[in-house]
């Protein structure tokens, strides 16, 4: 249900990275001029491209849409050749100040959005006076993929408004005063591993930060077909326990450190087991091979030997 209030009319920047996706980026873009703008909370909106390829791929598409942008928007082109997931983030929260927002939103250029999207977000934190919130972004295949690969690709739900203890920046909202108070930023540490915004979450949370999920907020992934296959989910799963198990040791989290130990452990007797069912045509037939790839990305964090699954972007 949409709030009236005159008393909200807030500045908001669309900050998206790119690297090498001018075809999605379009897509992306042309998704958020289709957007409603509900002016009893939005004023301005800035979107802001920030290009992360020093050849410059997204130039010529943002300038193609800026000839067709909408009266109530305006969009920005920045050229930024430092390469690093850190790195990109920073600067459009550097970039976004310029415009003094009140509000700063990350959007993955893999992501187009639905048309109620930015009111969705804004009505979140407006009625919550929260930090930051999160909307849910569903995955899209350019092909039909089977239940067992596509099955993963799903995150779990949770209510509209529920409070979160974690971070994923494809989809995020952030209060830029709740940003410059703290000083937050993203570390380069992750620039190649990837979970960069996993433990931007973390510092968020340690400043008490609230962040809540934002459920009507509603975008879309789209997969590429190179990513629908069992070694790229073996990948992702190896490097997601290998980043956690990263950042709990920086975080001298040790509890958490031996319990991920722990896990892992047994990840690969659970795994061996349940590859009975690799045979058998089902969601979880590869359940197992996951187990495993998660214990020994464990391991592998454990010893501090990192997986840089995104350096060719950094």
């Amino acid at each position: 249900m949409k709030m009236k209030n005159n008393n909200f009319m807030n500045h908001v920047v669309i900050g998206i990275p790119t690297y090498k996706r001018p075809l999605l980026l379009d897509k992306l873009i042309k998704s958020i001029y289709e957007c409603n703008i509900d002016n009893n909370f939005i004023n301005e909106v800035d979107i802001l491209i920030v290009d992360n390829d020093k050849a410059k791929t997204a130039e010529a598409t943002t300038s193609e849409l800026e000839n067709n942008c909408p009266y109530n928007f305006k969009l920005h082109y920045h050229n930024y050749p430092k390469k690093g997931l850190s790195n990109v983030r920073n600067e459009i929260i550097e970039k976004a100040n310029e415009f003094e927002p009140d509000y700063i939103v990350f959007v993955d250029d893999d992501v187009y959005v639905t048309k109620d999207w930015l009111n969705e977000l804004i009505y979140c934190m407006v009625k919550n006076n929260c930090d930051m919130a999160m909307g849910p972004y569903f995955p899209e295949f350019k092909k039909k993929v089977s239940s067992a690969i596509s099955h993963w690709f799903y995150r779990p739900p949770h209510d509209n408004d529920d409070i979160l203890d974690f971070i994923i920046t494809g989809n995020l909202i952030m209060c830029s005063k709740f940003l410059k108070d703290h000083q937050l930023q993203f570390d380069p540490r992750f620039n190649t591993t990837g979970a960069e915004d996993s433990y931007f979450g973390i510092s968020v949370l340690k400043k008490e930060g609230i962040i809540r999920w934002a459920g009507n907020a509603v975008a879309y992934e789209t997969i590429p077909e190179k990513r629908t296959t069992l070694k790229w989910l073996l990948k992702r799963r190896y490097n997601g326990a290998n980043t956690y198990m990263f950042t709990m040791m920086l975080e001298k989290c040790h509890k958490k450190i031996i319990k991920k130990l722990v896990v892992s452990f047994i990840n690969f007797p659970l795994g061996f087991f349940c590859l009975i069912g690799l045979p058998f045509k089902f969601k979880y037939r590869y359940f197992g091979l996951l187990k495993i790839a998660e214990g020994l990305g464990g391991f592998a964090g454990l010893m501090n030997i990192k997986f840089h699954a995104y350096s060719e972007v950094a």
